[in-house]
């Protein structure tokens, strides 16, 4: 890709959500922070690697402030399609969704008591269990097409990876 960028520089913004897409796919975190930085876009790919740059810092505040954010941008075309405009915000609706997976992952992780005893471990297992069964749940109200599940999956192992 950065040949083509090379070539074409003003087409940086056009491709900066496959760019930092891949990147985060291949942990390339370094590469992800920079290009938030450098771009500053509400594309849903940027706007999302900022949500998984916050998770990943493990700060607490900047994780909140960065679900706020990201609530907003993308709430923001829901908003705006009204009442009657549910195809047209269904993408919208579906990074909201990838959205609150990120955050319940990352708390139910963080969360989990230690393995050391007995009693933790069965509050491990039922925390894991329960995650998992929201998560199933979740998984079957998207629509059943590759375009949008492929997302899903993708971004619950890179939160797991992550936490």
């Amino acid at each position: 890709m950065r040949g083509v960028l090379i070539r074409n520089p003003e087409w940086e913004a056009s491709l900066a959500g496959f760019q930092v897409e891949s990147a985060w796919m291949v942990g390339a975190w370094d590469d992800v922070q920079h290009m938030v930085e450098r771009i500053d876009s509400s594309n849903p790919s940027l706007v999302m690697a900022r949500l998984l740059l916050a998770i990943r810092s493990e700060d607490f505040t900047r994780i909140s402030e960065t679900l706020t954010n990201v609530r907003s941008v993308f709430g923001a075309p829901i908003t705006a399609a009204g009442v009657k405009g549910y195809r047209r915000s269904y993408e919208a609706s579906l990074n909201l969704h990838l959205t609150y997976e990120l955050e319940l992952i990352h708390h139910v992780l963080k969360d989990l008591p230690a393995e050391s005893q007995a009693r933790s471990k069965q509050d491990r297992r039922k925390a894991l269990s329960d995650l998992s069964r929201t998560l199933s749940s979740r998984f079957e109200s998207t629509l059943p097409a590759f375009r949008t599940r492929e997302p899903v999956l993708s971004l619950r192992r890179i939160s797991y990876m992550l936490s």
